[in-house]
């Protein structure tokens, strides 16, 4: 039996971290190990340094901000802690720069997009290895042994960001910042498969023969931060409004859209403020389930797998890591982005044809209950820390 430590430190909206946190132990304890779970919604963070000497097989967190904690002598907290840490980052490393070019002794990433993996690789040579595991949701439990009503045409879930005060605060960054800024974003979205690293060395033609500017190319990722909440933010607002001004009824879940353009089309029902564990319930009351990654060129999300857990069909712009895990038309289907004509013709279609939507929200109930469960994730973490 191996022994793990999961810790839920940071809070965040919808409480995503510790849903993800309690998942993974209770997984992992249900493949017959020991999973001790800190929580800083339960304790103190002081509390955490009972976990100084002691031994695990592994440590775990999310996003996390521990490899920049230190003791008073100046030594890591994690280093105080005798096992491997792996932090599970849920975006792009450029944000996590801070914490990942921390020298803890024994530090492992996990990513949900292989591009990831090869930037941090690429750019943290001290970390002692990277690797893919994505986070998953559940098939929630029904309720007097019968699950809720298919009464949701089509579901989107996630955050609304203005991109307009994006926009705004890029104007207010030192000009060389933000032209670059503005040229990065006008280049990815000439060429959508660029990631920002490949586009960023694009524009810094000389990036191999300066060595001071190859040395301190996560730095300048970071820099231009707002490249990427900028194109997130852009994107899910003109791809949802197209569905809107076409007349397609759905529900968004996610804080701030009642303050968005969204708010205005009468057939588009917005619910705000509605913790991450309770959009389960959502998943299984929609036919179908929007997807639209966030910037994620080789990667997935968790909610492609919680709306195949919960009966709901998949539709999602593609990756080719989505197309190695999934066949399309089958187990969920694929859109275009940049074709947003052809996805209001497809979900017109798909909302008048019952049948198709019931067999591939199935075969994709099927798929994800036998590959993208929390018990299957635990088999894959066992295998990574092995």
């Amino acid at each position: 039996m191996k022994q793990f430590l999961i810790f839920a430190v940071k809070p965040v909206c919808y409480n995503s971290y510790l849903y993800f946190a309690r998942s993974l132990a209770k997984a992992l304890t249900n493949a017959g190990h020991h999973a001790e779970l800190f929580s800083c919604e339960q304790e103190p963070p002081e509390a955490m340094e009972r976990f100084a000497g002691r031994s695990y097989d592994a440590v775990f967190d999310f996003n996390s901000e521990l490899p920049r904690l230190r003791m008073e002598d100046g030594s890591y907290f994690l280093d105080q802690i005798h096992a491997p840490f792996y932090d599970i980052l849920l975006d792009h490393p450029l944000y996590h720069h801070d914490t990942l070019k921390q020298r803890v002794s024994d530090f492992h990433v996990l990513c949900l997009d292989e591009h990831h993996i090869h930037y941090v690789r690429d750019c943290y040579p001290h970390i002692k290895s990277a690797g893919f595991f994505p986070v998953t949701g559940e098939d929630i439990v029904p309720t007097d042994d019968a699950y809720p009503a298919k009464d949701l045409d089509v579901l989107f879930s996630g955050t609304y960001t203005n991109y307009r005060e994006i926009e705004a605060s890029i104007q207010t960054i030192p000009s060389f910042l933000g032209d670059l800024t503005k040229q990065l974003i006008h280049l990815m979205s000439e060429q959508p498969a660029l990631t920002q690293e490949d586009a960023l060395r694009l524009l810094l033609p000389s990036l191999e023969e300066a060595e001071i500017i190859k040395e301190t190319f996560p730095l300048h990722m970071q820099a231009c931060f707002l490249c990427d909440s900028y194109l997130r933010a852009y994107k899910r607002e003109k791809l949802l409004l197209h569905l809107a001004e076409n007349h397609i009824p759905f529900t968004i879940c996610g804080n701030g859209f009642s303050q968005s353009p969204l708010a205005d089309f009468k057939q588009v029902r917005i619910i705000d403020d509605l913790s991450f564990s309770d959009t389960f319930a959502l998943f299984r009351r929609s036919k179908i389930t929007l997807n639209l990654l966030p910037e994620f060129k080789n990667g997935t999300h968790d909610r492609i797998y919680s709306s195949m857990l919960n009966h709901s069909l998949c539709l999602t712009d593609a990756s080719p890591l989505l197309q190695r895990q999934f066949t399309d038309g089958k187990e969920l289907l694929f859109y275009t982005y940049e074709h947003p004509d052809q996805l209001t013709d497809l979900i017109f279609d798909l909302l008048s044809s019952d049948c198709r939507v019931k067999e591939i929200s199935q075969n994709g109930y099927f798929c994800a209950k036998e590959n993208h469960s929390w018990q299957a994730r635990a088999a894959l973490l066992l295998s990574i820390v092995k």
